[in-house]
């Protein structure tokens, strides 16, 4: 934290042109930046603008507050902001059925949503108001924990350069135009087989891995359960054949001929993308089943949610910020209001951006980047 802190006014260090500042070795000054791509630099800035934004907030409203209790309240609200866009507007793309965007918007304000929580508060427990605003925590008797891997080419120190040509604002239009890859077989990325990691210093290590392999050997190596046994584990049922697994029947010759005829070896991570999908959702079945309960246990499992989502711990107009935010397109818009203007015209930054780009002034990043 003392890295990234200007300890001025609670903000953090942010560089002239909007994106991270970075070492002498050309390294994110961040926290953990292991296995860093520009992207996930981009989102680091965004939010670095973010508390920073805060910060003046809270600077004018409380201008009694010194730096530490700037950064720690504008800390809080950061992080409220990012866990709401996380279960209110990205797991809504994620999971694109009428169902699950009435599921999380109940998670965070409950059945009677947000114009009855905002009027009364957290009344009548989680099931009319929501998770958010919960008495005490709920751990459910174990650890919370949520797995994040994001990666793309653009990794790195080498990421770090590209991103800095390309600039803050050109970066994330070229993002928003373009899909994600969709998680299913032979659609794995052939340069993530021969990828160059990096240590816990941000370094270079000098054997490149090939990640798909590397899935595989460490849930072997850890004794993760295969793919029937874990379905099992979470009470769902298991498959007694290829085809109750998946329709392609290219995909079926595969199994067989990796697996034969003995469902119960498939692996899982082979399993979750052979899977067929519901309509809409973007993940299979059974990484729905595991996702729906981190989401909402995120939630449940910290007091910053549950016994201090309150005014007193985030300040009043603090709390009025979460409370105004409903989306990452609010964020961008609140920094780059020309950008939403001209490129989103769609309701989530986090779908496919549906404006008609100018040439003139867009490239994609694919034409962008060898």
């Amino acid at each position: 934290m003392t890295r990234v802190r200007a300890f001025t006014n609670g903000k953090l260090k942010i560089a002239e042109d909007g994106l991270l500042e970075h070492d002498d070795k050309g390294i994110p000054i961040s926290g953990d930046v292991r296995n860093c791509w520009s992207g996930f630099s981009l989102l680091q800035a965004l939010f670095v603008r973010e508390h920073n934004a805060v910060c003046d907030m809270l600077k004018v409203h409380y201008p009694d507050f010194d730096d530490e209790q700037l950064y720690r309240h504008a800390r809080l609200v950061t992080s409220a902001v990012i866990a709401k866009i996380h279960t209110i507007d990205w797991t809504v793309e994620l999971l694109r059925t009428d169902t699950l965007l009435v599921a999380m918007r109940c998670n965070w304000y409950g059945f009677l949503g947000k114009k009855f929580k905002d009027l009364f508060g957290h009344i009548l427990g989680p099931l009319f108001s929501g998770l958010v605003g919960l008495r005490k925590p709920i751990d459910h008797g174990v650890p919370y924990s949520l797995t994040e891997e994001f990666a793309m080419e653009l990794l790195g120190k080498a990421g770090e350069k590209r991103l800095s040509k390309i600039g803050m604002e050109q970066m994330l239009v070229s993002m928003g135009h373009q899909s994600c890859g969709a998680i299913e077989l032979w659609n794995y990325p052939t340069w993530i087989r021969n990828l160059i990691a990096h240590d816990i210093n941000g370094e270079d290590r000098p054997d490149p891995v090939d990640m798909a392999a590397m899935e595989v050997y460490r849930d072997r190596e850890r004794g993760v359960a295969r793919y029937n046994e874990f379905r099992r584990n979470l009470l769902m049922i298991p498959i007694s054949k290829w085809e109750d697994l998946t329709d392609d029947e290219e995909a079926i010759d595969a199994l067989r001929e990796v697996y034969g005829d003995d469902v119960e070896k498939l692996d899982l991570i082979v399993g979750l993308h052979a899977e067929k999908k519901i309509k809409g959702f973007a993940i299979s079945e059974t990484a729905f089943f595991v996702f729906v309960l981190m989401a909402s246990r995120r939630l449940e499992a910290d007091r910053f949610f549950t016994t201090n989502f309150n005014s007193k711990t985030y300040t009043e107009k603090g709390l009025e910020w979460v409370n105004r935010t409903e989306s990452l397109k609010d964020v961008i818009e609140r920094h780059f209001p020309e950008m939403t203007n001209k490129w989103m015209k769609c309701s989530s930054a986090f779908s496919v951006w549906d404006s008609s780009p100018n040439p003139t002034n867009y490239i994609p990043l694919y034409l962008r980047i060898p």
